[in-house]
């Protein structure tokens, strides 16, 4: 514990605990004070302080409870339980904690525990007076010193907070420590050239402390002075470029930024300098998944998977990238594997509940439900799949009935539209009487809701899957999209980039005949080829909006050029109309398009073959919506053939 190597510490801490159970068998289930020589609680106590420094906190209170219940206690003790409490966020329990410390004895802890739980708290007055008690205590502690400078910042003293910072220096100057925090202190100033003056001082200082360079990229970056944070950043490189520290710290810096795809390159930069670098290999993951990479990082989050890090978190990442693009019985398999590491994680139970839904395996996905909620009572996915559980044990009409009132959006001007409805009540009625149901219940008009059950419905999930395909031109970069599933987004993503130096090429997007389909990928590529806006936004029949947002990454070519004909609808409408919106090189060419400005929301039971597919809401892009009317090309071809569309583009230098 005192070197820090708090895995290997558990390993003894809990041999202590099988022997304590030995002693005394009492110990396995205690749920009340039980009196034993002090000794006997001390590995219960300690595991619980190593959870705590794993930042495990939940597990970490969890033994130190069991400490406190075998009696009499130790101050350190409740000092422990207050530093799980803090780390959980509960600070109001946390101070009590360090009370109850402190009305044993006089532990230092307890005093700094309640500064920071009273800081959190924002009450800082109290904070600097449990600060100062610590520090009258132990006057080489400089995290006291540092919390103590915070507090007097956050007070508005910032001149007690430089002379303290000052003082420090004077009496330490070989401490890189006080250089550090006396950097903070003038960061709080946001004057540009003290913070420079100071960064260059540290640099003469300590030249080989390479940690200078990451504060730097730190402060400039919370001062948003992006600039400089690259500048800081390449002579960095330029002094050591084998230090992986700074490749992490510049990735950090992207995803700050939700620049996620460059973020994931820093990463791989430091990986490739320390392939075992556990916290590179779980920031490098979580970049791709933030980004939308799927792919990718499931590819990456094998690899890393094989080389025995500890932390659940590379399965999960891995876990949840099979789950977004459907691939259930592989997301299982990853989620597995975070329990295996993590018994205790609830949420990797409801993504295995939910997957076994998706499959429906409805006693699976409800066997995973309940340890979930075990777990956490309120895990929302749990209790959603729970609920969906017991709806599809319910009749087929009496599933579609609620599932058409819940989303159709038209529902409210069809006349006696409950009575039409209420034939769906009986029971045993066969898909086609469904279908008939639901046929009459539809607005007139509405040519986008339907049923499609039986043969239909057999050859409609049964089609190929090829719903992107792509060729390099040269420089051209061809994409044919032929209608939006949940994973189109990611197999064009996956194309997209493997393409070099975009920003020379035209980007062509193919259309035409795309009659739509899942709105989320189409906004998925919008975020891949737009930098930070709104792409879109679905309203429902409540008036309640959804927007799409994209972050600040994107994929930059040359020209992008959409084709589009009278069969160009909804999703691809939305595509075409977000690109042209908001980029600047967008051509569109073609014929006018379908005009859909409503998506839809589908029921699907595989088991009895029928589908529901119901207009759900109402698109925009930037407050235009297209329903009733059609996006005009740029560029007309009453031609339906490939070579007269391409012939603009190609005619483009």
């Amino acid at each position: 514990m005192e070197e820090g190597e708090y895995e290997e510490a558990i390993k003894y801490l809990e041999k202590a605990i099988e022997y304590a159970y030995k002693m005394e068998p009492a110990l396995v289930d205690l749920e009340s004070e039980m009196k034993l020589d002090r000794h006997m609680g001390a590995p219960f106590n300690n595991l619980g302080w190593a959870y705590n420094e794993l930042e495990d906190y939940e597990r970490g209170l969890e033994y130190i409870e069991k400490s406190l219940l075998i009696v009499p206690n130790q101050d350190g003790e409740y000092v422990n339980k207050g530093n799980a409490l803090y780390g959980l966020y509960e600070y109001e329990a946390a101070l009590e904690s360090y009370d109850q410390a402190l009305a044993i004895g006089d532990e230092k802890y307890a005093y700094y525990g309640k500064g920071r739980a009273l800081f959190d708290l924002e009450r800082y007055e109290e904070a600097l007076e449990q600060f100062d008690i610590y520090l009258g205590m132990d006057e080489s502690d400089m995290d006291g010193f540092e919390a103590k400078i915070y507090t007097l910042l956050q007070l508005g003293r910032y001149e007690d907070a430089s002379r303290l910072a000052d003082d420090l220096i004077r009496q330490e100057p070989d401490n890189y420590e006080t250089y550090r925090i006396k950097a903070a202190v003038i960061e709080d100033t946001g004057n540009i050239d003290l913070i420079e003056t100071h960064y260059k001082s540290m640099i003469e200082k300590f030249p080989d402390n390479m940690e200078v360079y990451v504060q730097m990229m730190e402060t400039y970056n919370a001062l948003g002075d992006f600039e400089r944070v690259k500048s800081s950043y390449n002579a960095a490189v330029q002094k050591d470029q084998s230090n992986a520290d700074i490749h992490i710290a510049m990735g950090d810096v992207h995803m700050e930024r939700s620049m996620y795809v460059q973020a994931a390159r820093y990463y791989d930069y430091a990986l490739q300098l320390q392939p075992r670098h556990e916290e590179g290999s779980i920031n490098r993951l979580r970049a791709l998944y933030n980004g939308r990479r799927n792919y990718q990082c499931i590819a990456f989050g094998e690899e890393a998977g094989k080389q025995e890090f500890s932390s659940s978190l590379i399965p999960w990442f891995t876990g949840q990238c099979h789950f977004d693009l459907n691939q259930y019985t592989e997301a299982i398999k990853a989620m597995e594997r975070v329990i295996d590491l993590d018994p205790q994680d609830d949420e990797a139970y409801a993504t295995i509940a939910y997957s076994y839904y998706m499959l429906e395996e409805y006693d699976r996905a409800e066997e995973f439900c309940e340890k979930s909620l075990e777990l956490y009572s309120g895990n929302s996915m749990a209790l959603y799949i729970q609920n969906a559980i017991q709806d599809s044990r319910k009749p087929l009409g009496e599933r579609i009935k609620h599932f058409f009132q819940d989303n159709y959006l038209y529902i409210g001007s069809i006349p006696d539209v409950d009575t039409i409805l209420s034939k769906l009540d009986q029971k045993e009625l066969t898909t086609a009487e469904i279908a008939a149901v639901i046929d009459r219940a539809i607005q007139q008009g509405d040519v986008f809701t339907s049923v499609i059950y039986g043969q239909e419905y057999d050859q409609f999930t049964g089609r190929p899957d090829q719903d992107v395909l792509y060729e390099d031109q040269g420089t051209i970069a061809y994409f044919r999209i032929y209608e939006f599933n949940p994973s189109t987004d990611d197999r064009f993503i996956e194309y997209l980039d493997q393409i070099s130096s975009p920003e020379t090429k035209k980007l062509v997007i193919d259309l035409r005949g795309n009659t739509g389909g899942d709105m989320d990928s189409a906004n998925h590529i919008l975020d891949a080829l737009l930098p930070e806006c709104v792409t879109s936004m679905l309203i429902e029949r409540d008036g309640y909006a959804d927007n799409y947002y994209s972050d600040a990454d994107y994929i930059a070519f040359r020209h992008i050029y959409v084709l589009v004909d009278g069969n160009t609808a909804s999703a691809s409408e939305l595509l075409t109309l977000g690109l042209s919106t908001y980029l600047p090189n967008v051509m569109i060419i073609g014929q006018d398009t379908y005009g859909k400005g409503v998506g839809q929301r589908v029921f699907e039971d595989k088991a009895n073959k029928i589908m529901v597919i119901a207009v759900n809401h109402y698109w925009n892009v930037r407050q235009n919506n297209i329903m009733h009317s059609h996006i005009r090309p740029d560029i007309y071809v009453k031609s339906s053939k490939l070579e007269d569309y391409m012939q603009p583009i190609r005619a483009d230098r």
